[in-house]
């Protein structure tokens, strides 16, 4: 009789056991499953650690993940840098796939939504680090299979979605020689592979849709919101290795600064040499090496539309670019002064190829980030754009600043708060309609990392400028400052105001000031 008991009793507790496993697992929350730029990639991983929201467990791995684009076996998955982060009872999960922002636009507005996808082999692996100042366990099994092959439930983007849509659409669209309204990377909805001139990495347009039907699936899209995080700026950065010549971008009193229609013509193959972009006179006629991203990117978007596509300039980087010819694709085009246009896959690659000394005399451009810059400190260093300073209030010379976090009040970003800045753009998180509160409260504290912690970008409640919207995409235009109309169209290159003047505007017109580019 007692034995019977105690078989009894033990087999309800292993039952027991079975079914508390089972429960906790069944009970995990994905909180945020996120997809897309890279240079948001450390403030979010130190949001989800330090705050209550995802747990204080990571594991990070370089190339560690894919998003898998489910609508047609031709589309190539795209892979990128993975961060996680986990409570030790497992009840929350978070992660983060580091892409470029408009396929990570692509993967979240594909119908069905792409997925996350993680190698089995890395179940046990230890992670790398990749998160400044947080320190890695290895993957567990759990955590691997409670995220592995769900769909994105966010899209970490550096333009709003309409304008990410447009930049697909124009490089999937036919080659025009003339204005350049279509770079010939199609024909869609699945185009060709816009290639590296430094590695084997591509970048594939696909279509997608954020209204209406999916373009490949027919499927219908479904409603959605873009939460503002906050406002960076465009970097123009040099090497400044070659220090034989006074022509050379080592000469820190002849190239401080550079004009926008200069810049424009380095940017497009016009000026060959770097004394082009001077106003000292009897320099060196030193060649003019450039490095240009994709047109995938939104970094390359940010400038196009902020400098040479402007209303005031009417030209693009893409200027002679035809990826049908020899030297199109991978770019590699020769400048009138020797030196030459080649195209960077992301933003490291973008980075390490100006930093690289052999390469010599080099002008490129990224988003920044204490991250983005930390490798090149000592072998770049940055302009000024039309005299404006992009992270101090004034210009001391170009150095990168270095962060071990925390580094509050790092750079100030004077004259991107107040707007006189020309080269910027605010981060967004595209979701469902209604934000998932999870997605909500990591928005909140990246915006808090980046405020006492790493200053990356600024917040978006501390900016009192906007840029302004207008029809794009097939999406109506407003700014979103005023009560009953949501924010919509695009705003990429739009001329810049106070908010205070938008409301004013609005309480004595009954409209918005939209529809104007710089």
């Amino acid at each position: 009789m007692t034995t019977r008991i105690t078989r009894t009793a033990a087999t309800v507790a292993l039952a027991v056991i079975m079914l508390t496993g089972l429960n906790s697992y069944a009970a995990t929350k994905v909180l945020f499953n996120g997809v897309g730029a890279s240079v948001l990639f450390n403030t979010f991983g130190l949001a989800a650690y330090s705050s209550s929201q995802c747990g204080t467990n990571i594991w990070t791995y370089k190339k560690g993940a894919s998003g898998i684009d489910g609508r047609s076996s031709s589309i190539p998955a795209e892979v990128g840098n993975i961060w996680i982060v986990w409570d030790t009872s497992l009840t929350t999960v978070c992660a983060y796939l580091s892409i470029d922002a408009t396929v990570g636009a692509q993967l979240f507005f594909a119908v069905p939504k792409a997925t996350l996808s993680i190698p089995s082999s890395e179940i046990g692996a230890a992670g790398q680090n990749l998160i400044p100042t947080l320190t890695d366990t290895t993957l567990p099994q759990a955590v691997y299979t409670a995220l592995n092959t769900k769909a994105f439930n966010a899209a970490v983007l550096d333009s709003r979605p309409e304008d990410a849509l447009f930049a697909e659409t124009r490089a999937l669209a036919a080659f025009d020689p003339v204005h350049y309204n279509g770079l010939g990377y199609g024909p869609g909805p699945i185009g060709t592979p816009i290639q590296s001139t430094f590695s084997t990495s591509d970048a594939t347009p696909v279509a997608f849709a954020i209204a209406g039907t999916d373009p490949i699936t027919g499927q219908t899209v479904p409603p959605w919101s873009a939460t503002n995080v906050g406002a960076d700026p465009e970097i123009i950065f040099v090497n400044t290795e070659n220090t034989g010549s006074n022509g050379d971008f080592s000469n820190t009193a002849a190239f401080q600064n550079v004009d926008r229609f200069p810049l424009t013509l380095a940017l497009n193959g016009t000026f060959g040499y770097t004394r082009d972009l001077s106003n000292v006179p009897g320099l060196d006629p030193q060649p003019l090496n450039v490095v240009l991203r994709e047109p995938l990117a939104g970094a390359f978007n940010t400038l196009e539309f902020s400098v040479p596509r402007s209303v005031e300039i009417g030209s693009t980087q893409e200027l002679g670019v035809n990826p049908a010819n020899a030297g199109g694709n991978p770019l590699d085009i020769t400048n009138p002064g020797g030196g030459w246009r080649k195209r960077a896959l992301s933003s490291s690659e973008e980075v390490s190829e100006v930093g690289n000394a052999a390469n010599g005399n080099v002008l490129g451009y990224t988003y920044w980030s204490t991250g983005n810059f930390a490798s090149v400190v000592s072998s770049t260093r940055y302009l000024t754009v039309d005299g404006i300073d992009p992270i101090y209030a004034n210009y001391a010379g170009g150095f990168f600043p270095t962060c071990t976090p925390p580094c509050p009040g790092l750079v100030s970003f004077t004259n991107i708060i107040n707007g006189s800045y020309p080269i910027w753009s605010v981060y967004r998180v595209a979701t469902t309609k209604t934000v998932p509160a999870g997605v909500a409260a990591l928005i909140a504290a990246a915006q808090t990392q980046a405020a006492t912690t790493i200053p990356d970008f600024v917040p978006f409640n501390q900016l009192a400028v906007f840029r302004s919207h207008y029809y794009l995409s097939g999406k109506g235009t407003s700014n979103g400052f005023i009560a009953g109309h949501p924010e919509s169209g695009g705003d990429l290159g739009g001329a810049v105001f106070p908010v205070q003047a938008d409301l004013d505007f609005y309480t004595d017109t009954g409209k918005e000031l939209v529809g104007l580019k710089q």
